[in-house]
């Protein structure tokens, strides 16, 4: 198979909704985290109402900083972009009135050092060692200083990344200069429009940038042990950390055992200052809090990735393993490949949940949905083969059941021809004497040709009646049920026991809409076998009867066929209609009769089949729609 047909769009959501699954049970298999080791400050509601409305001074991102510094923390990483200076800023404010009033503002009794809000947060971000954000984008909007960012002197320029991004923007020059830590805070959701996995790195001008969560991290443990994984998954049913307001950290609310030694995210939840994410749990997740769950992780080591080279592993085992189920199809090995589709998805679903309590996702959608579909093709398919093959097979004995007839009947037409013959013969000595004698007049010619013709008559309509019932071509056409009945009846054995008796009866003249040839087959296999048992029962009956009844009851006609022929065995009736079974000697059954039977009616002529025993003996039942 192609190799698109194995790495489609729908492969790819098909594997999301799998890990989901996975995610989903393995939270419930897993052991309780400990107390996450991060912490986050949210710049909320309460925040604003108290404080005003986004942005706020900057000297108050800066207060903020150092009240949660003062509380011990190993990192502080801050989620929030200040890409432009700070407009309430007094010296923002003295230039605004120089350049458009030329007035000198002054701040009477300001400090000086008061008097930059930007440089009071860069003096607090260079103090508390605290990681700043940065922001990736698709465009070549960057600013220059941007443009020269370095994350340690390119520290991770052996890390492969497949993230690549055209534009940068960082924080206002005042704000970035000289700091070394930093992080993009780029997040992203699936094509289903769910987030699962957060890059780790970037490159941007052939240089590697670490995601805030990381660079946080790095920030006071530079000897932190780093592995190429380009991408981590989001575990969204993992504990969260905890949240505290902005405003609680600043009025001193919040004990310092909650902070000491954790490692806090600075950001805000509120929509329209920081995105949030739906996750497969059918929470909202935000940007924070998605740093705050990658740097748990790297800390706890429960780090969940999902390595590209198992997709491209699992995408040659299902064509290997869908192959082998192909190959086992086509030489009808079906146990075997029923047997091998079990164990490799049993071993397949195993190896997913060991991978993932070990911190890896193997991507099993890429092998066990081609493979899975390829079995289910296959299974239909070679279903629909066997099924068509045993429809020939069925036609095969039909035929061969009306072959095994044809000897019976031509003894039949055999015996039935030899009266007429000979009476034909007769006349025809007659008429050859009447005329030797001189005394054939015209009244006695006339008389021996109509013996002639009535008896030539017969012949042929023996005739038709073995031809219609041998005819190939199945054309629907409007019968009489009675004339079936007495056409049937002249193709049976009858003639030859004169000690059994066949009775018709109808409440009102019935008529169908079909093929006449294969309800007199099917009436020929009941009426033959009511003979067959009537006579050997005649030992203890006087004479063999056979009835024939027919009725309509809701646009179905049901035709029964009895005999006081004994009955069947009741532990025969179930297996009366199974293919060589038999309650006949070998000289007079083959078992398929009635087995022909079933499939006449139930295939061919959309009917049912029942049979049961009565007074004296068995009764057959066939119903069929009037029109088929």
């Amino acid at each position: 198979m192609h190799y698109s047909l194995y790495n489609s769009e729908h492969l790819k959501r098909v594997d999301y909704k799998i890990y989901d699954v996975v995610s989903l049970f393995s939270s419930k298999i897993k052991e309780k985290n400990d107390a996450p080791s991060t912490i986050i400050v949210d710049i909320d509601g309460k925040s604003l109402n108290s404080l005003g409305q986004w942005p706020w001074p900057r000297w108050i991102d800066a207060k903020l900083i150092n009240s949660i510094y003062e509380l011990h923390p190993s990192a502080i990483g801050v989620n929030i972009l200040f890409s432009e200076k700070d407009r309430v800023s007094p010296v923002t404010i003295q230039s605004f009135y120089k350049r458009f009033f030329g007035l000198e503002i002054k701040f009477n009794g300001l400090p000086s050092a008061l008097k930059d809000n930007d440089k009071i947060l860069s003096q607090s971000i260079e103090k508390t060692g605290s990681t700043i954000a940065t922001y990736f984008i698709n465009s070549d909007y960057n600013t220059s200083y941007c443009e020269e960012l370095s994350y340690r002197d390119n520290m991770f320029k052996n890390i492969e990344t497949e993230h690549m991004v055209e534009g940068l923007l960082c924080n206002y020059e005042t704000i970035q200069n000289g700091v070394k830590d930093f992080g993009f805070i780029n997040a992203w959701v699936d094509s289903d429009g769910i987030f699962r996995r957060v890059p780790l790195f970037m490159k941007y001008k052939e240089r590697i940038f670490p995601s805030l969560a990381l660079a946080t991290l790095l920030s006071f443990d530079k000897n932190l042990k780093i592995e190429n994984d380009d991408t981590l998954l989001i575990d969204s049913f993992k504990k969260k950390p905890k949240v505290f307001s902005a405003m609680d950290i600043l009025e001193a609310r919040v004990p310092a055992d909650e902070i000491q030694g954790k490692v806090v995210i600075v950001g805000s939840s509120v929509v329209g200052l920081n995105p949030t994410y739906r996750t497969s749990s059918g929470q909202s997740i935000s940007n924070s809090m998605i740093h705050a769950l990658v740097a748990d992780s790297i800390l706890s080591n429960t780090t969940l990735t999902q390595p590209k080279v198992y997709k491209k592993i699992n995408i040659l085992l299902s064509f290997f393993f869908s192959t082998l189920i192909v190959i086992l199809f086509i030489k009808r090995i079906y146990i075997q490949a029923f047997f091998l589709f079990l164990v490799t998805l049993t071993i397949s679903v195993l190896s997913v949940f060991y991978s993932y309590m070990n911190g890896v996702y193997i991507s099993i959608g890429y092998f066990g949905i081609p493979f899975l579909y390829v079995f289910v093709l296959f299974v239909i398919f070679y279903s629909i083969k066997i099924d068509r093959e045993k429809q020939e097979q069925e036609k095969i004995l039909i035929i061969q059941s009306k072959l095994a007839s044809m000897g019976e009947m031509i003894a039949l037409i055999a015996h039935q021809w030899r009266q007429p013959l000979s009476s034909i013969n007769g006349t025809v000595m007659s008429i050859d004497v009447d005329n030797r004698k001189k005394i054939l007049d015209d009244e006695k010619l006339d008389k021996h040709l109509n013996q002639i013709e009535e008896t030539t008559a017969y012949l042929s309509k023996t005739i038709n009646d073995f031809t219609d019932f041998f005819s190939t071509n199945k054309k629907s056409e409007m019968f009489h049920i009675r004339d079936i009945v007495k056409q049937t009846e002249s193709l049976t054995v009858i003639s030859s026991h004169k000690n059994i008796d066949i009775t018709y009866s109808e409440k009102e003249d019935i008529q169908v809409v079909g093929y006449s040839s294969e309800l007199i087959q099917s009436l020929l296999i009941l009426l033959n076998n009511a003979i067959y048992a009537c006579q050997k029962n005649l030992q203890n009956i006087d004479k063999g009867k056979i009835r024939i009844d027919a009725y309509i009851e809701k646009n179905r006609v049901f035709i029964t066929v009895k005999d006081n022929g004994g009955g069947i065995e009741e532990r025969d009736i179930k297996k009366i209609f199974d293919p060589y079974f038999t309650t006949k000697d070998k000289e007079n059954g083959t078992g398929l009769g009635l087995y022909i039977l079933k499939l006449i009616v139930e295939e061919s002529m959309n009917g049912k089949i029942f049979v049961s025993n009565w007074d004296d003996g068995a009764m057959f039942t066939i119903q069929i729609p009037t029109k088929n």
